[in-house]
């Protein structure tokens, strides 16, 4: 006869899932919140004023100033109420200028060329320029304290056989997900690193191995959702930077129910690893 007084494997395992989709269900109104908000859309609108540069021009954005992080051309700047400083050198790019005309065949009739040339351009960073403040998106940090919970995402990296390496990184993201290592940011608190080590392990265990396709967006949304889940199931709250870190990568609530089983499933497993026996206990 079953015990009156000890919840069965299969109860608990049912918790967790209304648990989970709860704590998803939560994320998924926060990220629509975001995506609504006045300053988002203002910055979506900035945004979108801003060329995507072919891999090329990129390369050549890179060699020429690596510290450029927002670059258009003089007549954008000024669009966006900012002034190129006197004296600030240019970025040179490639722009293409597609031409066409039409000409008389051989047989009298009308026939179109068409085809594209490039041409030498300068662009600037927003560095070298002044002017009205550009609208922004914060991403805050977690600066929470979670010692436990970072040692125990440790455990679970290791026996899963993958490498952590906590180092300072600078210029961009706070870790990064190698196949069988991840890189951790180790200059923020560590409840800041227990997120970010469970965003990579989620990208560890869903977007190296799966073969379905999948975009760069929708990689961070279910990476950034597990770590939501994980953080918030041991007491860790990091709804405001989840939240907009996913909307800040085209998320939204549709997209993130689209994938609730891989991200409840993963986020399930990784609890479970950490809840395995030798795992330190979480301090209130």
């Amino acid at each position: 006869m079953p015990s009156l007084l000890k919840p069965s494997t299969k109860d608990k395992a049912k918790a967790l899932r209304q648990r989970i989709d709860d704590s998803l269900d939560g994320l998924a109104k926060a990220v629509d919140d975001v995506r609504a908000s006045e300053t988002f859309r203002q910055f979506l609108d900035v945004q979108a004023r801003f060329h995507k540069y072919s891999w090329h021009n990129t390369l050549l954005i890179c060699m020429q100033r690596p510290d450029a992080t927002q670059v258009a051309g003089y007549r954008t700047w000024l669009k966006l109420g900012r002034q190129v400083r006197k004296g600030e050198g240019g970025i040179m790019i490639f722009a293409p200028c597609p031409w066409k005309h039409e000409k008389e065949s051989d047989t009298g009739e009308t026939e179109t060329e068409q085809g594209i040339y490039f041409k030498a351009v300068h662009v600037f960073d927003v560095a070298q320029t002044d002017g009205d403040e550009l609208p922004t998106v914060s991403v805050p940090t977690v600066d929470s304290a979670a010692d436990d919970l970072l040692a125990n995402l440790l455990r679970v990296a290791e026996s899963r056989g993958i490498a952590v390496d906590f180092r300072p990184v600078s210029g961009g993201p706070f870790g990064a997900s190698k196949h069988g290592s991840i890189d951790v940011d180790n200059q923020h608190a560590t409840g800041q690193q227990s997120k970010t080590l469970a965003h990579e392990l989620a990208h560890e265990a869903l977007h190296w191995e799966d073969k379905g396709p999948f975009t760069r967006s929708l990689a961070e949304l279910e990476a950034e959702s597990v770590a939501y889940v994980v953080c918030l199931h041991f007491g860790l709250d990091t709804e405001v930077r989840s939240s907009r870190y996913i909307a800040l990568w085209d998320g939204d609530s549709k997209a993130l129910r689209a994938s609730l089983e891989r991200i409840a499933d993963t986020a399930r497993d990784i609890i479970d690893d950490v809840e395995a026996p030798g795992a330190k206990r979480q301090v209130a």
